[in-house]
C-alpha cells in the first residue's frame, strides 16, 4: 500500500466515527427534548387539576344558594389579562418570564379598565389571577367589597377568598389577610342594623367569621395567634356572638386547646380565660372555665403558672367568693411560696386586687400571713412590689356603713355595767394567726412603757421608731458572701416591728400590716429599697388614713411629718394634692393642730406642690374655723409670686378658687384682702386669666348683695367703672362688658334696676366703640338680657331712649357678626312702639343735642364725616386683626395696644408701664385703691 492509500483510508476513519458521534449527540438532545415536554405537560395538568378542585370547592360553598344566572360572576371577560398557563410552543418564553417574575404588568387600557371597576369586582377579577401581587393587592378591597356587596352570593364569595387566604402557604400575604379579620369585625359591628346576618340556615356571616378565627387559634405561628386571640376578644366584647355562639364554638376551641400538650397553647387559654371571664359572665366562667385553669396552675411549666398568677385577679373577680376561697386561694398561696421569685412578684402586684374578692376573716388570716413573707421576701423586686401594694391591701380592711353600726352598737354593749362580757383569752390577732412561731419576748422595760389601753400611744411609737432607726442593718438586697452575717442584725429589725405592731393595736387592720407601713420611710433610708417608695408611701396615705379614721391618728401622725419634709418635691406634691381630702377625715381640731403646719410651709414651696393646695383651696379652708380661714387671707398675695411668671394656670386655678370661697367670709375680709387681688388678676396679661377674674370679681358683688352691705357695693362698683369702665386699653373695657353679661347671667343684682342705674349708662356708650370685638359683646348682652326686659318693654325706665338709639346704631354696624344680633324680625318686636308724646320728646332731645341752630348742623356734619371716613379706615384696620376671634377672648400679647407691648415684668412679678405723656389716667396693679 502506498503513501496515498494510506492517507486515504486514515481520513475515511475519521469521519465514519465523527459521524458516528454527532449522531448520538442528536439523539441525546432530543431524549432531553421529549422529557421536557412531558414534564411541562404533567406541570400543566396539575396546575389545571388545582385551579378546577379550588373551583370545586366554591361550588361546593355555594351550592345551597340556586344561583340562576351562572354569567353572573364573569364581570372581567372583556379585560384581557396574560394568561397564566400557556402550552404552546410560541409562548413558551412568554409564559416562563411571567413565571418567574412575580408580579403582572397590565398595559395601559387595562388598568383604565381596572380602574373603572367597582372594589368587589376588583376582589374577584385579583382572585381570580392568584399570583402574589394580585393576592398581595386582593386583601386591600375586603372590606370595600363587603361594603358594595347587594346580594347574598357576594357575601359568600367575600368570605370564601378571606378563608381560603388566610390558610395560604405564604406567611408574608397570609399575614395581609389576617389583618383584615380585624376589619372585617368593624364592618359586622357598624353594620350589623343594616345587613342580614342570617342570610340562610347554612350560612351566618358571624358564624362564618367565628369559625374561621376559632381554626386559626391551634396554629404555631406567633403572629396567627396573636390575630386569632384578637379577634376572638373583639367578637365578644362587640357582643356580635351570644352565649349559644360562644358555647358552640368559641369554648370547644379554648378547651381543646387545654388538653394539648403545648405550653404556647396554654398561655393563650389562659390569657383569654382571664380576658373572657368579664365579657361572658359568672355562670360560663364558672362552668367552662374555673376547672381547667385550677388544673394549669399546678403546671410544672415556670411560664405557665407565671400566666396564672397574673390573671387569678380576673378570674376572681367574676367568680363567687366561696369558689375563691375553696379553689383559688390554695392555688394563690403555693403561687407565693413558688421557688421562682418572678411568680412571687407576680402575686405581690395582683395581692389587693385579689384579697378584695375574699371574706374579711381570710383577710385577717391567711392572706396577711402570706403577705407578710412577701414583705420579708430575698428578692429585691418582691418587697418593692409588696410594699406597693401595702396601702391597697390595708385600705380593704376598711369597715362599710353597717360594720361600723355594728361595731358602735357593740362598743354600747361593753359600756353597760351590769353586762359584762369577759375578754377571749386569745385576742382577734395573736401569736399563731400571724406568726408561726411565737413572738420573741418585749424587754422589760419596753413593756412598761407600752399600754394599749393609753389614749396616747404616739410617745412610745416615737421611741420604737428612734430605735429603728438605729439598727445597723446591712442591705436588703446584699450580696451573698454576707449572708452568714444576718442572723446577727435581722432578728433586731424583726423585734421591733412586732413590738411596734403591740403598739398599734386596734380593731380594724392587723397591727402587723400597719407596723410596715409606719416603718417604711425608715427601712427605706436604710436600705435604700426604691426610690420610689416614699412617693408609694404619700400616695396610699390618705386611703390609710380613712381606714382608721380620726380615732387612731396618732399613729400616723409622725409618718405624715416625715413624708411632709421628705426631699422629694413630688412627694410633697402627692400630699399637697391629698391636704384637703386628709382635713375632711380628722375634722376639724385634728387640722388645725397637725395639717395647717404643713399647709403653711407648702405655701412658700415650689410651684409645682403650691397649684396642689391651691386647685383643693376652698376645701381645706371650708374645714377650718372662721378664725384660722381669716388668718389664710392676708396671705393671698404670696401666690401672686411665682417660681416662673409664664405659669399662667396657676393664677388662673387661683381664680376659680378665690369665685368659690367667697361665701366663707365675710363682707369685710372680701373687701379688705379678696377684692384687690381680683383685680390685680384682671390686670392679666393673659386672656383666660381676664376671664376667671371676672367670675371672682360678680362673686363679690353678689356676696355684697345677698349681704345688703350697700356700703361696700358702692365702692365695688366706682372701682369697677373707674378701673374697667373708663381705662384707655380696649381689653379692659371688654372686660366691662364681660362684667355686666355676668352680673346678669348669674343674677347677682336681686333688682334689675339698680343694675340699669349702676352699670348699664357705662353700657350703652359703647355702641361708638371702634374695636368690633366690645361692639359684640355688647350686642350679645343687649339681645340676651336686656331688650327683652320688662322694664323696657313697658317704658318705665329713664333709658329707654339710650336704648333706642343704640339698637340703631348695632343693627347698622358696618360689622356683619355686630349686625347678626339684630335682625329686622328682632328689632320690630324688642323696641317697643313708644307713644307720640315721648317721640316728641325724644326727637326735640335729640335735635338740642345734634345742633343748636342750621350753621352750626351743617358744620357739625361736615366734621362729622370727615372723623366718620377716618373712623372707617381706623376700624378696617382694627377688624382686619381682630374679625377672626370676635366672639372669643383670645391671647392679646399680639395685639395689646403699643403701650402695653412695651411693659416691663419686674422681679416681683408687677407690671411697670412705660412712662408717657399721654395721659395720667392709666391704670396698674398698685393704684388699685379701694374707696
Amino acid at each position: 500500500m502506498n503513501i496515498s492509500e494510506l492517507l486515504e483510508h486514515c481520513l475515511n476513519t475519521q469521519l465514519n466515527q465523527s459521524g458516528e458521534q454527532a449522531q448520538k449527540e442528536e439523539s441525546n438532545t432530543l431524549d432531553s427534548q421529549a422529557k421536557a415536554e412531558q414534564t411541562e405537560e404533567q406541570n400543566t395538568t396539575k396546575e389545571k387539576s388545582k385551579i378546577e378542585s379550588e373551583d370545586d370547592d366554591y361550588n361546593k360553598m355555594i351550592d345551597f344558594f340556586s344561583i340562576s344566572n351562572s354569567n353572573e360572576y364573569n364581570i372581567t371577560s372583556t379585560i384581557s389579562f396574560p394568561d397564566q398557563i400557556d402550552s404552546s410552543e410560541d409562548n413558551k418564553s412568554t409564559s416562563s418570564s411571567n413565571m418567574e417574575n412575580i408580579s403582572y404588568s397590565y398595559n395601559a387600557s387595562d388598568e383604565e379598565i381596572f380602574d373603572a371597576l367597582n372594589p368587589f369586582e376588583k376582589l374577584c377579577k385579583l382572585c381570580e389571577n392568584p399570583t402574589p401581587s394580585n393576592i398581595e393587592s386582593a386583601s386591600k378591597y375586603v372590606v370595600p367589597a363587603l361594603e358594595f356587596a347587594a346580594a347574598q352570593e357576594d357575601y359568600v364569595r367575600v368570605f370564601f377568598y378571606l378563608k381560603k387566604y388566610c390558610f395560604y402557604s405564604d406567611v408574608l400575604l397570609r399575614s395581609l389577610w389576617l389583618d383584615q379579620i380585624q376589619n372585617v369585625i368593624h364592618f359586622l359591628y357598624a353594620e350589623q342594623n343594616t345587613i342580614p346576618f342570617d342570610f340562610t340556615d347554612d350560612f351566618n356571616m358571624v358564624n362564618q367569621l367565628t369559625v374561621l378565627v376559632s381554626d386559626l387559634m391551634p396554629e404555631t405561628a406567633y403572629q396567627v395567634k396573636k390575630c386569632a386571640s384578637s379577634a376572638l376578644l373583639n367578637l365578644v366584647e362587640k357582643q356580635l356572638v351570644d352565649n349559644r355562639q360562644i358555647e358552640e364554638i368559641i369554648i370547644p376551641c379554648l378547651l381543646s386547646l387545654v388538653k394539648e400538650n403545648n405550653e404556647d397553647f396554654h398561655i393563650d387559654c389562659i390569657t383569654l380565660f382571664g380576658k373572657l371571664a368579664p365579657l361572658i359572665g359568672r355562670e360560663l366562667t364558672t362552668k367552662y372555665f374555673l376547672e381547667p385553669f385550677c388544673r394549669l396552675c399546678i403546671s410544672p411549666v415556670f411560664h405557665t403558672r407565671k400566666t396564672c398568677a397574673t390573671y387569678i385577679a380576673e378570674i376572681a373577680n367574676i367568680i363567687s367568693s366561696e369558689d375563691v376561697e375553696n379553689q383559688l386561694l390554695p392555688n394563690f398561696c403555693e403561687f407565693m411560696k413558688d421557688q421562682v421569685w418572678a411568680i412571687r412578684k407576680v402575686c405581690a402586684d395582683q395581692f389587693s386586687s385579689f384579697a378584695q374578692t375574699c371574706s374579711r376573716k381570710k383577710r385577717e388570716t391567711v392572706l396577711t400571713e402570706c403577705f407578710t413573707r412577701l414583705l420579708e421576701d430575698n428578692s429585691r423586686w418582691v418587697k418593692i412590689s409588696a410594699y406597693k401594694s401595702l396601702g391597697p391591701f390595708i385600705s380593704t380592711f376598711a369597715l362599710s356603713e353597717s360594720e361600723n353600726s355594728t361595731q358602735n352598737d357593740a362598743s354600747i354593749i361593753e359600756t353597760k355595767p351590769e353586762e359584762k362580757l369577759e375578754s377571749p383569752k386569745e385576742t382577734e390577732y395573736s401569736n399563731f394567726i400571724y406568726w408561726r412561731n411565737s413572738l420573741p419576748s418585749i424587754d422589760e422595760s419596753l413593756q412598761g412603757a407600752i399600754d394599749p389601753k393609753s389614749d396616747d400611744a404616739t410617745p412610745t411609737l416615737t421611741n420604737l421608731l428612734n430605735n429603728l432607726n438605729d439598727v445597723n442593718k446591712p442591705s436588703l438586697y446584699a450580696s451573698t458572701t454576707n449572708l452568714n452575717q444576718q442572723p446577727t442584725t435581722q432578728p433586731t429589725l424583726e423585734n421591733l416591728i412586732q413590738q411596734i405592731s403591740k403598739e398599734l393595736e386596734q380593731e380594724i387592720v392587723p397591727p402587723i400590716l400597719l407596723s410596715y407601713y409606719v416603718t417604711m420611710v425608715e427601712i427605706n433610708s436604710q436600705s435604700s429599697l426604691d426610690s420610689e417608695m416614699n412617693y408609694n408611701c404619700a400616695y396610699n396615705f390618705p386611703a390609710i388614713a380613712l381606714t382608721l379614721g380620726a380615732k387612731y391618728w396618732k399613729f400616723l401622725k409622725n409618718l405624715y411629718k416625715k413624708l411632709s419634709e421628705d426631699l422629694s418635691w413630688k412627694v410633697r406634691q402627692t400630699l399637697a394634692y391629698s391636704i384637703h381630702e386628709l382635713a375632711i377625715i380628722l375634722g376639724t381640731d385634728n387640722t388645725q393642730i397637725d395639717l395647717v403646719p404643713v399647709f403653711d410651709s407648702y405655701i412658700k414651696d415650689v410651684d409645682e406642690v403650691r397649684i396642689g393646695i391651691v386647685s383643693n383651696l376652698t376645701k381645706f379652708l371650708n374645714v377650718l374655723s372662721m378664725e384660722y380661714r381669716q388668718a389664710y387671707m392676708p396671705k393671698l398675695n404670696d401666690f401672686l409670686k411665682m417660681d416662673n411668671q409664664r405659669n399662667w394656670r396657676f393664677r388662673n386655678e387661683l381664680c376659680l378658687q378665690m369665685s368659690q370661697f367667697c361665701e366663707l367670709f365675710s363682707p369685710e375680709c372680701l373687701a379688705q384682702f379678696v377684692q384687690p387681688v381680683a383685680f390685680i388678676l384682671a390686670l392679666d396679661r393673659i386672656a383666660e386669666v381676664r376671664v376667671t377674674a371676672t367670675k371672682t370679681l360678680v362673686e363679690i358683688l353678689r356676696q355684697f348683695e345677698i349681704r345688703k352691705r350697700q356700703d361696700l357695693r358702692r365702692n365695688f362698683i366706682d372701682d369697677v367703672v373707674r378701673i374697667l369702665g373708663n381705662s384707655e386699653k380696649w381689653t379692659l373695657r371688654q372686660l366691662y362688658v364681660m362684667i355686666c353679661e355676668q352680673i346678669l347671667a348669674t343674677k347677682a343684682y336681686n333688682d334689675f334696676e339698680l343694675f340699669t342705674r349702676d352699670f348699664l349708662p357705662k353700657l350703652l356708650q359703647y355702641r361708638n366703640e371702634k374695636v368690633p370685638n366690645i361692639r359684640v359683646l355688647v350686642a350679645r348682652v343687649l339681645t340676651n338680657y336686656i331688650v327683652n326686659n320688662e322694664l323696657f318693654l313697658n317704658g318705665k325706665s329713664a333709658l329707654v331712649g339710650e336704648l333706642e338709639l343704640s339698637v340703631q346704631f348695632l343693627s347698622s354696624d358696618t360689622d356683619s357678626d355686630v349686625r347678626s344680633y339684630f335682625p329686622n324680625s328682632t328689632i320690630q318686636k324688642c323696641v317697643p312702639a313708644r307713644n307720640q308724646e315721648t317721640t316728641n320728646y325724644q326727637d326735640n332731645a335729640t335735635k338740642m343735642d345734634i345742633s343748636n341752630s342750621s350753621d352750626s348742623n351743617h358744620k357739625q356734619e361736615d366734621k362729622m364725616n370727615q372723623d366718620d371716613d377716618e373712623d372707617e379706615d381706623d376700624e378696617d384696620e382694627i377688624i382686619d386683626k381682630t374679625k377672626i376671634n370676635q366672639l372669643k377672648i383670645v391671647n392679646l400679647e399680639n395685639e395689646i395696644d403699643d403701650d402695653e407691648m412695651n411693659e416691663q415684668v419686674s422681679e416681683s412679678g408687677e407690671q411697670v408701664p412705660r412712662s408717657t405723656d399721654k395721659s395720667q389716667n392709666k391704670t396698674t396693679p398698685e393704684e388699685i385703691v379701694l374707696n
